[in-house]
């Protein structure tokens, strides 16, 4: 069933003038083509009314709908241009064009789109109220009677064979008195019957395999359509609904002429979250945006959480003429060609419009494979990118342990905003393991190839650890989610020969190269896969950078505020304080450095000298010329990707040009006497040979008009495209000089009236030819078309559609020209990324106030800070009264040598805060940022351990206690004797005695057989008599306060002091938290009559044990015990384990979940016997 031709000023009339099915196949075709033509002038009448309206109602739209912060007023011009003009065109695309023309058949010119109006200022109903209501059932109008009686349908649906005669309309028409709201109401009431049942298989959605909604395995993204609904629908509905079908839990954006349109189920999302006017349009319910507005409307489809596919126009009417002459291809459906020009998704956004922020937004692929081993610990391949730079990263985390600690780091280092795995085993969107859909291409976790899915586990780890605005996307085995082999050779498509990181990995991690095949995949569909991956910008990632940096996994993150904060969010983090970086780019290398603190004394002094070096006047000229430079990252993917805009382009040049600028200010007036940091960036900056880019276009006209028109001489085919122009150009005007010499009148001019062009306007009183067709008339002139002018408008439409395409690829081939400087550029812009986070740390050393330090860095095996503030605190709230206090930790000779402390004192007495603080003293020290101390002496930290706080994980079914002891056994597994371990109140989640046990058994590993760094915080008081005489290198410390026991009154001192903490004070605390007097007396006289019986049984065990004064403490005795364990087993096969290795290697440490230090059991044993019988002990040699 084909459509018919529009008229200028009119709406598409074949969605309400099909003829009845009957009629179809019993009319001959020249009385259906004639009754068709009669149901359209008829309709042209009612169609007529609405366009003044619609135009009126889609400018309050765009002064209503957009918001304004923003302050962008859209303007729109439904008039028909004389010319396409290249200004107007959006690029899409590297060889095709997206094109805005009005001229396609199904509505021509395209009608205003429904659009928001201001209700209240209306007083009464207009045309432009009779909309759909929310469910698109009915027409809605204040006080009208048709409304009303449509309301009650539960939809407006027809039969393409339910079809209104030309006699019935007619009737209805010309029936007098005819009003606007009467056409209105008859287009209404045809819509209303004839789509009675036309869509009545949306009623019963169900996916591309059958399966609906609440049935197991159903693929959300795509629609079945029945083989009914494809005969009837008509050439522009199958246009859509063969995009529309793939992607069916996709908001698709449908470009018609000036507007992107909406249909169905996206019209009614667009009415009911924005409040979108929805009409009929070519059988369906719309709703639609001007294309001036799309990025706007798009921006806030995203935002709340929808998926948003761009369909665009690629060429217009008249280059859709152009193609087909000669061809044999059929014509008679007269559709432009559309396509799918990309998937926007909240984890995959590449427009910079659409970008709201400069950090990166991380689209992450998963694969998990079970070891054959007895462990059992799974194996992952992790792909990740950030689409808006095109960088691609992969990792294998073999042997990961039970709980994920890995994989939780790195999920905490990312926070993926969308995670792609594999469909079949847990996580949402996975069918049973018995269905057929998956049994074909789903593996069995013996296969150990990634496609088994993911282990509930590994759910629950992701669940827990990612945001919850994370979306999760199953993607079935090996179809959608490529496994290694299926990868190698999608890959082929890309790269000849491959990256090198991707060859490694193909390589020796196939795991990796699987996850990474799962990425481009997903990315295909998006339509971003060959913008991203071509680049070849792929790095391995690791995230646990052993050796080279200070590790923070995921509950330290977490623990620490480092990037967030559980009340304010990134508020109070210690990355707000530091992110002073000026440019984008800079601030997602700055959190790259945050994520990775440096582990090496060189490395960290020479940071250190050059951010001094950027606090003096060198700073404020470098910050100068950061300060106005664009996003260079991330333009540069766009030019690669051909779809960058010409004012970004241009931002472009001159942000390279500017940094080339400061670069060699920083060279002529520094030199040598730059730090070796600061030379060595200037010496890497490359030298960019772009001056012939800038040369080959008017800068003037781009600036201006954001065209980019190529100087003559410098584009032929752009030469040759502007001579034809002109040729027919000089034509014309010997055309027009004839004319006035041939009928000997001076007045001739040529009249532009629409798309009629060139016309000979002439004096009514001057006769024609009858060869001259006559376009139009008024009272005194006549307009004319001779036989040669006809021909030559043409050419001339031809000649400017052909110059319009030769533009729009001459911003493809320049882009592609700069392309081939891709990577020198891209050198340019990580110098420019990393003097701009030495500038960073700079500005936030001298915002951290007074006092203020540079680390020492020794490699003593010591931290020690004096009057050590808490960085966010004193500089937020409370900073002024902020308690500064000073930490020993080390293994020196003397009274004060300790290498762990045993922290006491009161509830909120703040010794979590300066559990805190010492950790993130230690973090900017090894960032190379100053910290808030008056002196700091650190040896670089391997590895930071927290477990602060009390917290539950309700996702992964643990329990608090459960939380702790995870974190716990990560910490007792993983530290070294380089590591800084920092537990607080380790045990409160179980029984006293169990909890205290617990403490003490962990308390004694970390000093006698790990040896590592660190302050154990506690309110088990027996701790201190317990150990405080078996270790020398555990010092007792708490944090100081004034008590007044009668009012049960308690004033923190917040200051740290040797000794233990009497009591933990908590019925003090009790009563200033408002709990009744009485039931803190009563809790006070209990807790005494506890304190009284626990010194009865002390008194009687040391009666007891008086005669056994010679026998060896328990923890001795667990020493010795187990010395004699770790001496029996068998020696490490690692040539390269040492003395400061784990016993056995690190590998048999690990497979025998031990982890100690013969340098720890061994000096820990010295020291012990030393103590026992009063000698001083000997040191380590």
């Amino acid at each position: 069933m084909t459509q018919s031709n529009n008229n200028n000023n009119g709406t598409p009339k074949s969605s309400r003038a099909q003829t009845s099915l009957l009629n179809f196949f019993t009319t001959p075709k020249k009385a259906k083509a004639a009754e068709r033509d009669s149901q359209e002038a008829l309709l042209e009448q009612a169609d007529a009314f609405m366009d003044q309206d619609m135009l009126e109602e889609v400018e309050n739209m765009e002064k209503l709908a957009t918001p304004s912060a923003r302050k962008r007023k859209t303007t729109m011009d439904m008039e028909v241009d004389d010319e396409i003009k290249p200004s107007t065109l959006p690029r899409n695309g590297k060889n095709r064009r997206c094109i805005d023309d009005d001229s396609d058949y199904e509505d021509q010119p395209q009608s205003p789109t429904p659009a928001r109006v201001n209700r209240k200022a209306a007083k009464a109903p207009t045309l432009g109220q009779l909309r759909f209501n929310a469910a698109g059932s009915s027409f809605t109008s204040d006080n009208d009677p048709l409304a009303a009686s449509l309301n009650g349908n539960a939809r407006l649906q027809g039969s393409s064979s339910s079809g209104l005669s030309s006699q019935s309309l007619s009737q209805q028409l010309q029936s007098p008195p005819r009003t606007p709201t009467d056409a209105k109401r008859a287009r209404a009431s045809a819509f209303a019957k004839k789509n009675e049942e036309r869509y009545s298989w949306l009623e019963d959605v169900r996916d591309a395999q059958g399966l609906r909604p609440t049935e197991a395995g159903y693929d959300k993204r795509t629609l079945l359509i029945p083989q009914s609904a494809w005969k009837a629908f008509s050439p522009f509905e199958r246009q859509y609904w063969e995009i529309k079908s793939r992607h069916w839990d996709t908001v698709v954006f449908f470009k018609k002429g000036k507007f992107y349109e909406l249909y169905e189920n996206d019209a009614t999302i667009a009415h009911q979250e924005f409040d979108l006017k929805m009409t009929d349009r070519v059988n369906m319910r719309m709703a639609g945006v001007p294309e001036s507005s799309f990025d706007n409307w798009v921006a806030q489809f995203v935002a709340r959480g929808y998926r948003v596919a761009r369909v665009d126009q690629m060429e217009s009417r008249l280059a859709k003429e152009m193609r087909e002459r000669g061809s044999s291809a059929k014509k008679g459906d007269n559709l432009v060609v559309r396509e799918l020009t990309g998937v926007i998704t909240a984890g995959t956004l590449v427009d910079p419009a659409l970008l709201t922020q400069d950090l990166a937004t991380y689209c992450l692929a998963l694969v998990e494979q079970t070891q054959d081993d007895d462990s059992g610990n799974p194996t992952f391949g992790v792909a990740f990118v950030d689409t808006a730079t095109a960088q691609f990263n992969m990792c294998t985390v073999p042997d990961d342990d039970g709980d994920r600690s890995y994989l939780e780091t790195l999920l905490a280092q990312l926070n993926p905003r969308e995670v792609l795995y594999v469909r079949g085993g847990a996580g949402p969107g996975s069918a049973s393991r018995g269905r057929s859909v998956d049994d074909a291409v789903l593996s069995s976790p013996d296969a150990r190839d990634g496609m088994a899915g993911i282990s509930q586990a590994t759910w629950r780890a992701l669940k827990n650890t990612c945001a919850p605005t994370t979306d999760w996307i199953a993607l079935a085995p090996r179809s959608e989610f490529w496994d290694a082999h299926t990868a190698r050779r999608e890959i082929d498509q890309y790269f000849s020969p491959w990256p090198a990181a991707l060859q490694r990995a193909a390589d020796t991690q196939p795991l990796a190269l699987t996850a990474v095949g799962g990425l481009l995949s997903y990315l295909r569909t998006l339509k971003l896969d060959k913008d991203l991956a071509t680049l070849g910008n792929f790095e391995f990632y690791s995230p646990v950078q052993h050796g080279s940096s200070l590790v923070l996994d995921g509950p330290s993150l977490a623990n620490l505020d480092v990037f967030e904060t559980e009340s304010a969010g990134a508020n109070g983090s210690l990355f707000s304080l530091l992110d002073h970086a000026r440019t984008p780019f800079g601030r997602r290398l700055l959190r790259r450095w945050v994520c990775h603190p440096l582990g090496h004394a060189d490395a960290i002094n020479a940071r250190m000298d050059a951010v001094e070096f950027c606090m003096g006047d060198a700073g404020n000229e470098i910050a100068a010329a950061l300060a106005r430079m664009p996003d260079l990252e991330r333009i540069l993917s766009r030019v690669h990707a051909g779809r960058c805009k010409v004012a970004d382009f241009l931002a472009l040049l001159s942000g390279l040009d500017a940094a080339a600028g400061f670069i060699a200010q920083m060279r002529s007036t520094y030199g040598a006497s730059a730090p070796g940091r600061i030379q060595a960036l200037v010496a890497l900056f490359p030298e960019l040979d772009i001056q012939e880019l800038r040369a080959a276009f008017d800068a003037n006209v781009a600036e201006i008009e954001g065209r980019l028109i190529p100087h003559a001489g410098s584009d032929e085919q752009y030469d040759e495209a502007l001579a034809a122009i002109n040729e027919v150009d000089a034509w014309l005007d010997q055309h027009l000089a004839d004319a006035r010499q041939r009928f000997g009148c001076a007045s001739i001019v040529y009249k532009h009236i629409g798309k009629e062009q060139y016309q000979l306007e002439v004096p009514a009183s001057v006769k024609m030819p009858d060869s001259y067709l006559q376009l139009s008339a008024t009272k005194s002139v006549r307009r004319y078309w001779s036989p040669e002018l006809r021909t030559k408008t043409k050419q001339r439409a031809e000649a400017l559609e052909t110059r319009a395409m030769v533009l729009d690829s001459y911003q493809t081939r320049l882009y592609a020209r700069f392309d081939r400087h891709y990577a020198t550029a891209m050198k340019a812009v990580s110098v420019v990324a990393e003097i701009d986070c030495l500038l960073a740390l700079a500005s936030a050393s001298y915002a951290m106030g007074a006092p203020a330090c540079r680390a020492k860095i020794v490699e003593s095996g010591t931290i020690e800070f004096e009057q050590l503030r808490h960085p966010c605190v004193a500089l937020g709230r409370g900073g002024s009264d902020f308690v500064a206090n000073d930490i020993k930790l080390g293994r020196r000779s003397g009274e004060d040598a300790a290498t762990m402390v045993l922290l006491t004192g009161p509830n909120m007495g703040g010794k979590s805060t300066l559990l805190r603080q010492i950790c993130l003293g230690v973090i900017l020290a090894q960032i190379g940022c100053y910290v808030p101390a008056q002196a700091a002496t650190i040896t670089p930290v391997d590895r930071l351990f927290t477990r602060i706080g009390a917290r539950d994980s309700l996702l992964a079914g643990r329990s608090t206690f459960m939380v702790e002891m995870a974190e716990t056994a990560a910490i007792v597994r993983h530290a070294t004797p380089r590591s800084l371990v920092v537990l607080d109140e380790l045990g409160r989640g179980t029984s006293t005695h169990d909890g205290e046990a617990v403490a003490f058994g962990v308390l004694h590993a970390l000093c006698a057989r790990l040896g590592c760094l660190g302050i154990f915080s506690t309110h088990y008081g027996l701790l201190a008599d317990s150990l405080l005489h078996a270790d020398t290198l555990l010092r007792p410390m708490h944090m100081a306060c004034a008590v007044d026991e009668e009012q049960h009154r308690v004033t923190f001192l917040y200051r740290l002091q040797h000794g233990v903490a009497s009591k933990s004070h908590g019925m003090n605390v009790a009563a200033m938290a408002g709990v009744p007097e009485q039931i803190v007396s009563r809790a006070s006289a209990i807790a005494e009559q506890f304190e009284q019986r626990l010194r009865q049984r002390r008194r009687a065990t040391e009666t007891a044990t008086a005669d056994a004064s010679q026998m060896l403490p328990l923890p001795l005795q667990s020493d010795f015990a187990n010395l004699l364990r770790m001496a029996a087993l068998p020696p490490s096969t690692d040539s390269t384990a040492g003395y400061e290795q784990p016993i056995g290697g690190a590998d048999a440490a690990r497979k025998a979940n031990e982890n100690q230090y013969w340098s720890c059991i061994i000096d820990h044993l010295r020291r012990t016997m030393a103590l026992r019988h009063n000698r001083p002990a000997v040191d380590l040699v």
